[in-house]
């Protein structure tokens, strides 16, 4: 609520920067008296003045009018006013700039043109972002005049005439640019921040909003007539009012894509998700198309669909926000209902019913920048505010020397746990003596330490903590091993100052000596390294060996419970898991590669020689020919793979991250191995084949059952069809 209280006050002190004016408001000319006809194009003035153009000039009671350019005709409007005695090339004919191919003023008697300007070049000054037409009055006119303005476009919108000193003209002029400047480079600006924004959270979504920031630019430079400024884009003057038509509707679609990462649309309503990414792509190749495709000629269509898509785009970002249940979505849509009302009194000041202040004009463009400014800045400041608050949060008290002794404990058991649950049979050892080095290096101080743990299990451990204290531990096995074995065998930690000869920093140490209970022939001791001056309290030495006991023990009952379960899971017959133990892995496999969004097929394996050996040797028979098949596979699947029986006549394989491409070719080579084994000719004399069964499980699969049957079934067929061959 406070970040909604404070756009609540922004928004209000933008609208006293932006309202106009008195004295701005009171500059609006000399008065004039307006009259409009509409002639083919190629009527000149001459044919006017005399009647021949029918059917004459309609008065307008207004400084202004809505009017709708149409190809092949000609607007002409009759401007009358009473210019004071003086320089009358003081003066200008100003009106706010319009998507229109040209404006000639005329003069009669002689109706030669006096001035010209078009929307598609730069100004006669070449000043900065224009906001109007600026028509000087030839010299040598006073009193009353009559001022024919001829107007050539494809556009409709509304036209505001006034007659007004140059100076004023300058004034109202620089005002116009000043607002400009600020609307672009705050646009610039969201564009150039959301880089940085991106590198610091590539999740934020920060991208998106410059991109809409970066279009809107373009989009307002184009309907402004900006870009023309620009030598190098004069060569889009050719396609008429298409082409800033185009580049304005450009800007509605990466509104709406900015919107979808703003709202958070994805949690809040995923349903609409592609809707909306459907509706900002949709006008981005509208707009695209337009620019490369339509001919000028339908500018009129053109900009009704630009003023659609930017109604849509605008509904659809309310909607979203309004979807949003974060309190920071108040100030865009603030932002965009203040869009929105800018752009209705632009129309109402085109159709005359409001005045043509520079706000009413130009305020929406501003409104869209400031509205990409909070997509971009609300939830950078809010999360650094949350980060910021995280920092000032007390920190909690140092904790004793007991407290650490005692978490450390906790952690060290339950790391144990964690870590022993579900590790390979080889690895348990490894994990068990890595977690007493982490547990004892918080709580002991220490230099370094290693684990040593000779014929243990029938291997050779050696751990070191720092990795990099490895070699150095390794010397001094090498030199002093009978020492530390003799230490080992006492069965009591032990510390001694040793003048160890070999390089680094183990010359004159303390070293702690703490035994491990390994059976003989076997030895170990956890080795603990000091400075020389620094000797070990009976305290640390028992927390030491305490420790140590804990590692042992758990990685003991670990590697006793992994073998006895596993041992349990396993077909004595084949020694590969039982039908139970492999379907229940299947269910735990496809629910992780379902939620990491991973490919994952079945391979069912059926011997093709199965039903011969059953009928030669009975259930014995069938076995001697399953179990060199059972030994192949397990030799032959990939690491992480698992394989298990799939019944009584063949085997399944989980084989995972594979595609059903992948799994027939994967499948093809265990086959060509099957046909390649040497078997007793008395079990199988032309050897042994397999028929395989692939299956792939669907991104949503959830039954396992259901896969099984597939791979059977396609095994079935496989076997049918001759045998010795694949089939998905």
């Amino acid at each position: 609520m406070r970040i909604a209280r404070a756009c609540l006050f922004a928004f209000g002190f933008l609208a006293a920067m932006l309202s106009p004016a008195p004295a701005a408001a009171a500059a609006v000319g000399l008065p004039v008296e307006l009259a409009v006809m509409e002639t083919p194009v190629g009527t000149t003035l001459g044919a006017i003045l005399s009647g021949r153009a029918q059917p004459g000039f309609t008065p307008v009671l207004t400084p202004g009018f809505p009017f709708s350019a149409r190809d092949g005709t000609t607007i002409w409007v009759r401007v009358r006013v009473d210019l004071p005695p003086g320089d009358s090339a003081r003066w200008r004919l100003v009106l706010p700039r319009v998507p229109l191919d040209r404006l000639r003023l005329r003069v009669p008697p002689i109706g030669q043109a006096v001035a010209e300007e078009s929307f598609f070049q730069a100004g006669p000054d070449d000043s900065p972002w224009p906001a109007n037409f600026e028509l000087p009055l030839p010299p040598g006119l006073s009193g009353k005049t009559e001022l024919y303005l001829e107007i050539e476009g494809k556009v409709s919108g509304g036209l505001h005439l006034r007659v007004m000193d140059s100076t004023q003209a300058a004034l109202e002029a620089s005002s116009a640019r000043s607002l400009f400047r600020y609307t672009y480079l705050l646009f610039l600006l969201v564009a150039a921040l959301s880089l940085v924004r991106h590198y610091e959270d590539p999740r934020s979504g920060a991208l998106a909003v410059g991109a809409a920031a970066l279009t809107a630019w373009l989009a307002c430079l184009g309907i402004n007539g900006h870009l023309y400024s620009l030598p190098e884009i004069a060569r889009l003057a050719s396609l008429g009012a298409t082409a800033p038509l185009a580049l304005f509707l450009l800007g509605a679609g990466p509104l709406v894509l900015a919107t979808r990462h703003y709202s958070g649309l994805a949690k809040s309503a995923p349903g609409l998700v592609p809707w909306m990414r459907g509706l900002g792509w949709l006008l981005v190749a509208a707009a695209v198309y337009s620019l490369l495709f339509l001919p000028s000629v339908q500018a009129h269509q053109l900009q009704w669909a630009a003023w659609g898509g930017y109604v849509l785009a605008l509904l659809a970002c309310l909607l979203m926000l309004l979807l949003d249940s974060r309190s920071y979505r108040w100030g865009p849509v603030l932002a965009l209902l203040a869009v929105a009302g800018a752009v209705v009194m632009r129309v109402l000041a085109d159709r005359q019913l409001a005045a043509p202040s520079l706000f009413n004009l130009y305020g929406a463009q501003f409104l869209l920048a400031v509205a990409m400014a909070l997509y971009l800045g609300l939830p950078w400041i809010r999360a650094r505010l949350q980060r910021w608050a995280m920092r000032k949060r007390a920190e909690p008290p140092e904790p004793s020397a007991a407290e650490k002794i005692a978490m450390a404990r906790t952690r060290l058991e339950e790391g144990l746990q964690a870590g022993l649950k579900n590790a390979a049979d080889g690895d348990l050892k490894w994990i068990a003596f890595r977690r007493l080095l982490d547990g004892l290096k918080p709580v002991l101080n220490q230099s370094s330490a290693a684990v040593v743990a000779m014929h243990f299990h029938g291997e050779d451990l050696l751990q070191a903590e720092p990795p990099t204290a490895e070699p150095r531990y390794r010397e001094l096995l090498a030199q002093r091993s009978t020492l530390l074995k003799n230490l080992s065998r006492l069965r009591a930690p032990q510390q001694i100052g040793i003048d160890f000869d070999g390089p680094g920093p183990l010359d004159q140490v303390q070293l702690a000596v703490i035994p491990l209970p390994i059976p003989r022939p076997g030895w170990g001791a956890l080795l603990v390294e000091r400075q020389a001056d620094v000797t070990y309290s009976d305290a640390e030495l028992a927390l030491c060996a305490e420790f140590a006991a804990m590692a042992i023990m758990a990685g003991d009952e670990a590697s006793s419970t992994v073998s006895a379960q596993r041992a349990a899971d396993n077909d004595p017959a084949t020694g590969v898991l039982r039908v139970e133990a492999l379907r229940q892995y299947l269910g735990t496999a496809l629910d992780a590669a379902r939620l990491k969004q991973q490919s994952l097929s079945l391979l069912c394996v059926v011997l093709d020689q199965l039903p011969a050996l059953r009928e030669a040797g009975g259930e014995v028979g069938a076995v001697t020919g399953l179990r060199p098949v059972a030994d192949l596979l397990r030799e032959e699947i990939a690491y992480g793979d698992q394989v298990g029986r799939s019944g009584p006549d063949g085997f399944l394989v989980v084989a995972q991250g594979r595609r059903l491409l992948e799994a027939r070719e994967y499948a093809d080579r265990l086959r060509a191995a099957v046909t390649r084994l040497a078997v007793d000719p008395r079990i199988a004399a032309t050897g042994l084949s397999v028929s395989v069964g692939v299956a792939h499980a669907g991104p949503e699969e959830r039954d396992a059952a259901a896969l099984i049957e597939r791979a059977a079934r396609a095994a079935q067929i496989a076997a049918k069809n001759g045998g010795n061959q694949i089939f998905s």
